[in-house]
């Protein structure tokens, strides 16, 4: 949608301006991270053009996501554009004066949607949650099913990752106790560090996908159910069958065989992932925490209403149906407007007259409108803000850990080149020498497998964080007032006349239609909630009811209009202007005196109706002389 302005604003600020300059401090601190390693290029070139290199690659690599948080982070910190459009329709609007936004907007619901809520007292916001994973979390959080879509879609995200880390943990304590009492056979050594690698993989992957937040999660429910857990079972009891098998098969060669004997005899370290098990389930439990205290603190505020105010009844007026709509739409609810911002129509006027005949029909009706939803945020407390705020910095830091980890590698590359030169070095190394080598190289490998391991770890709770905490920190809420009007009825015509008299007056003739009116009026005051974001389209998101409130005072005070007009209308005609009142007394003054002229001397005078009235009482009067 354009930016439509206005002199009245609509008070929406900036809510990302915290996060943002969280974010910008990030992106500052790694870009000074990446200029280091680019300065000491020069120098190294000199020296070791592959180290070069790597510091080269290293340095534009940390350079290019400084920058990329630091322009995000003050991307996020400059003006909120909201316009008068905003936020989007609850459903089509057919608004005259909104018809270009409205061809840009995507509701949530239907104008048919709307009148069922209304109708049937019921929020059809409120969706039952679809498989095992979203069912077994709306029966921990029984409230979690009020909140917004992309709410429960995070805590449900969320949720499917602990359960499949458990899971999978599960599945390696298994497979650690096969291998380490000899369960597994000769196999066993090697087969859980294999195993322990894939399991880090796999965590790594559950938690980067469980980070992820999409907008499409603010217009449906996400499924976590049966099929998702299933495919975590099958993989904690396929996965060391399969790699039994491989490992197996490998031995089965000779060399192969000999190799890992030797291996397996000198100092060679194992992959250990006993730091990186603990950092995950250490980050989990702090990570679940601070969500899902959010969470409860959210659900406290849910009120969950579906309540309505309604008025039928029959009316008998002389009106034409039409004007009835009329003064609803023009008058009525246009005198409700928020700050001069037009309604939003999503059932459009158009009344139905079917005429029988010439002077009688029936006809029927309908009108949806709301208002413009006016920003009212919620009282959250003091502990939410808090933990919102924490969780922010939480994730800004975790971010961070990742590229210092990236940046102390590059040391550790300096240690992998110095071993293959001192490698390279002998022209004819012996076996021992060979075998030195593969151990040191796989000594270090270890080492940075490990640092490698932890940064990616860091990098998803830390992104889960900062995605999560941007969902709460976006939530935008709206208060509005919901009409619906269905009118049906008949009407009939007849001719009014007034103001005649015996000799002469003004008179004046009207067509009456006098209609039969059976009103429906149904109305509730809603909350309704958006996320909000940064850039062309911040208010511009689907919006979703949350809860509907009675609303009698205003109900009243919308039929005490109605029936004002009503009551006013006026069925004579009349003379409105001093002009035509005096050309009125101008003829009466005139057929006055036409009435008292005699009309000749051979006949008698006319008379007045006065007279006309004495001369019939004296005859009457006189007795009969016969």
């Amino acid at each position: 949608m354009a930016y439509d302005y206005g002199s009245e604003s609509l008070g929406i600020r900036n809510p990302f301006k915290a996060e943002g300059l969280l974010r910008a401090v990030r992106g500052l601190l790694v870009s000074l991270l990446g200029i280091y390693p680019l300065l000491q290029v020069v120098s190294l070139v000199q020296q070791d053009k592959i180290l070069a290199w790597i510091y080269a690659g290293v340095g534009f690599l940390l350079l290019a996501g400084g920058l990329r948080a630091l322009g995000g982070g003050i991307f996020q910190m400059l003006r909120f554009f909201v316009g008068r459009s905003v936020p989007t329709s609850l459903a089509t609007n057919f608004s005259k004066s909104e018809r270009e936004t409205a061809k840009l907007e995507q509701p949530h619901y239907k104008s048919i949607d709307l009148e069922e809520m209304l109708m049937g007292r019921k929020n059809k916001t409120f969706v039952e949650p679809d498989g095992f994973i979203s069912r077994l979390v709306h029966t921990l959080v029984p409230k979690l099913i009020f909140l917004p879509y992309p709410l429960r879609n995070l805590a449900q995200r969320f949720s499917g990752a602990l359960i499949a880390t458990l899971v999978a943990l599960v599945a390696y304590a298994l497979t650690a106790f096969v291998c380490l009492t000899g369960l597994a056979g000769n196999t066993g050594d090697i087969l859980l560090p294999f195993f322990s690698f894939v399991l880090m993989v796999y965590l790594v992957l559950v938690w980067h996908n469980a980070s992820t937040v999409y907008r499409m999660a603010e217009r449906r429910i996400e499924t976590q159910g049966k099929l998702q857990l299933a495919k975590i079972m099958a993989f904690a009891i396929l996965a060391p069958v399969i790699l039994g098998l491989i490992i197996n098969t490998l031995l089965q060669q000779r060399d192969i065989a000999l190799f890992v004997v030797d291996m397996q005899n000198s100092t060679l370290e194992t992959f250990s992932v006993g730091v990186q098990l603990f950092l995950v389930l250490l980050l989990s439990a702090v990570s679940g925490s601070v969500i899902f205290l959010l969470l409860k603190q959210r659900t406290a505020l849910v009120k969950a209403q579906t309540k309505v105010s309604e008025y039928r009844a029959n009316w008998q007026e002389n009106i034409h149906p039409r004007e009835l709509f009329v003064n609803i739409d023009n008058i009525v609810m246009a005198n409700r407007r928020y700050k001069e911002i037009p309604n939003r129509v999503y059932r459009e006027l158009n009344p139905n007259l079917n005429e029988q005949s010439e002077s009688k029909g029936n006809f029927s009706g309908e009108v949806m409108i709301e208002t413009q939803p006016a920003f009212a945020p919620l009282e959250h407390t003091a502990l939410f803000r808090q933990l919102r705020l924490w969780g922010t910095v939480g994730g800004q830091l975790l971010l961070l850990v990742a590229p210092i980890i990236l940046f102390y590698l590059l040391t550790e590359a300096a240690v992998i080149l110095d071993i293959v030169r001192q490698f390279t070095a002998i022209s004819r190394p012996g076996d021992a020498a060979i075998q030195q080598f593969i151990i040191n190289v796989f000594n270090e490998s270890q080492f940075i497998l490990s640092l490698v391991f932890s940064g990616l770890i860091c990098h998803s709770f830390g992104r889960l964080l900062e995605n999560y905490s941007h969902t709460f920190w976006a939530e935008l809420n709206f208060d509005s007032l919901l009409v619906y009007l269905k009118c049906e009825g008949t009407y009939t015509e007849s001719k009014l006349t007034t103001g005649k008299g015996i000799y002469d007056s003004t008179s004046s003739e009207n067509y009456v239609m006098r209609s039969s009116l059976t009103p429906w009026v149904i109305s509730s005051r809603i909350m309704s909630s958006t996320f909000a974001d940064s850039g062309a389209k911040n208010v511009e998101h689907p919006r979703h009811i949350l809860e509907m409130e009675d609303n009698p005072q205003e109900m009243q005070a919308i039929l005490d209009d109605i029936k004002s007009f009503l009551s006013d209308r006026e069925t004579i005609a009349s003379i409105k202007n001093s002009q035509d009142l005096s050309n009125t007394e101008q003829i009466y003054q005139i057929n006055q005196q036409s009435r008292a002229m005699p009309v000749s001397e051979d006949k008698a005078t006319l008379a007045s109706p006065q007279q006309d009235a004495d001369a019939s009482a004296s005859l009457t009067s006189q007795p009969d002389k016969d």
